[in-house]
């Protein structure tokens, strides 16, 4: 069986048929349409996901993106030096504070759905919660942060679709509207410092451990305008373009994913509603269970081998980050391509 493992149709439509079938019988897949090796096998992916060495992330974390995504897509060192430098936004009277807007937002939410007993959940809940505090994370003025929904979208769309002009286009010009708003906002931190993410991201800039990336400026080169091309290489501003999109759309995902799970399975929805201890315990469930980003891309830095496929130096794998070990598989693979683990504490 040849599988088109990047086919945006196939995966609305759930591509889980296939992905049996290649657990069974092909499990180091090589696509020949996108050139990249497809793994199925959770001992697999752990082996490729820990083994930074081997493969990187450097070169790209998603199959046929057109630019890097910051953060998620550096090696170390300097993946790490990013990760610390960011952790000061998130320390525990930042986290505190969020916490408060957060709640008080969902409350709100809660409220104006109560009046009518019914809803959009996604509409009402899986889209402005997470668009919300990520908008209030990095400090982007409440008056703008319906301009900030729908840059996001727009960009969000392009994932899958490269070879859409009209997508693209769309979300060209979103990424353009959003780092020039972000350009403006970032000289007002210079001249007025905030309690925000944004803020201390200048700070940094301005001590010099954020730069421009001249290896992702390179990538963008045919893909954006000539205005974009220099803020597509500033470490800053591509950061801040990621958290909006990776941050926003993985929750949103989550969030909605988890409630149908529960609507499907009243059982599960009535352990929590009998014991709400377990709803921590529940958030980490869902988004094991609903997998909100169903695949990431790794590049082998040598020339190496996985049971018994020889993988070369430069070669990508696209890891499916839904798959799960075959203890657990030994049955029929459900249609949302999980099973519960044996293991799982909750929803089982």
């Amino acid at each position: 069986m040849q599988i088109d493992s990047l086919d945006a149709n196939m995966w609305a439509r759930g591509p889980w048929e296939e992905f049996r079938w290649l657990r069974k019988n092909d499990p180091i897949h090589w696509d020949e349409k996108n050139q990249l090796f497809v793994i199925s096998k959770y001992d697999d992916l752990v082996y490729i996901s820990k083994n930074a060495q081997i493969f990187c992330s450097g070169e790209g974390t998603r199959p046929n993106m057109p630019t890097k995504l910051s953060i998620v897509d550096m090696d170390e060192p300097r993946h790490g030096q990013l990760r610390k430098l960011i952790n000061k936004g998130f320390s525990p009277r930042m986290v505190s504070k969020l916490e408060v807007f957060f709640r008080d937002m969902t409350r709100k939410a809660v409220d104006r759905i109560a009046k009518t007993g019914r809803c959009d959940f996604v509409m009402a809940v899986s889209v402005p919660l997470p668009l919300e505090l990520i908008a209030e994370l990095i400090g982007i003025d409440k008056k703008d942060r319906d301009r900030f929904h729908v840059w996001s979208d727009d960009m969000i769309a392009s994932d899958g679709f490269y070879h859409d002009p009209v997508v693209m286009q769309r979300a060209t010009e979103a990424f353009s509207e959003y780092v020039t708003y972000l350009h403006d906002a970032i000289e007002e931190r210079k001249k007025m410092p905030r309690d925000d993410l944004m803020s201390i991201l200048v700070h940094a800039k301005e001590g010099g451990l954020l730069g421009q990336d001249n290896n992702h400026k390179a990538n963008a080169r045919e893909k954006v305008g000539e205005h974009d091309l220099e803020m597509a290489g500033d470490e800053m501003l591509m950061f801040l373009v990621t958290l909006m999109i990776a941050g926003n759309e993985t929750t949103r995902n989550a969030i909605s994913g988890g409630i149908s799970a529960l609507i499907e399975n009243p059982a599960e929805r009535q352990k929590l509603v009998d014991n709400p201890a377990l709803i921590p315990l529940a958030a980490d469930e869902i988004v094991r269970y609903v997998s909100p980003v169903l695949n990431f891309q790794r590049t082998a830095t040598q020339d190496t081998e996985l049971r018994g496929k020889k993988i070369k130096k430069g070669q990508r794998a696209r890891i499916t980050v839904d798959a799960f070990p075959d203890t657990v598989l030994e049955g029929e693979v459900s249609k949302v391509g999980v099973l519960p683990d044996s293991q799982n504490r909750w929803m089982n």
